[in-house]
């Protein structure tokens, strides 16, 4: 909770790299850390950044998720496995989850992925068919 805001693209990378390590612990990350992402464009590594209120957002929101106790379940290889999927148009968030034998649901796993510039440009479908792709592909083993 600490982490001091950061000022340079550099301290950015520094956080997302950190904050990165833990992605499959928060759900929707990439979501979440889309404004710091966005703030990295640009040629020059070391320039300062625009620190809009959406920067400000995500990183408080990104300190606090991190610092919960998370809630994930260890996985049971003997039970079903239950892939749930949804994009937006920001991008894909997949949640991979079992029943316990009071037939609760229990998160496993969380991943998400940012849209490209490209993929922001889909359809509806297309980017709900993105991100079952997304989930078969990283899912499969």
């Amino acid at each position: 909770m600490d982490f001091p805001t950061p000022m340079t693209k550099t301290q950015i990378r520094a956080f997302l790299g950190l904050a990165g390590y833990f992605a499959h612990y928060v759900q929707i990350y990439s979501l979440i850390a889309a404004p710091l992402t966005q703030s990295l464009k640009g040629k020059i590594k070391k320039e300062g950044v625009n620190w809009t209120q959406d920067c400000n957002r995500a990183f408080t929101e990104l300190k606090n998720r991190l610092t919960k106790i998370p809630v994930l379940h260890a996985p049971d290889y003997n039970r079903e496995f239950i892939v749930q999927k949804d994009a937006s148009d920001l991008g894909i968030g997949v949640v991979l989850s079992q029943r316990n034998d009071k037939g609760e649901e229990h998160p496993v796993l969380f991943l998400s992925k940012k849209f490209t510039d490209a993929q922001k440009k889909y359809g509806t479908t297309e980017k709900e068919c993105a991100a079952t792709i997304y989930a078969i592909k990283k899912l499969r083993y």
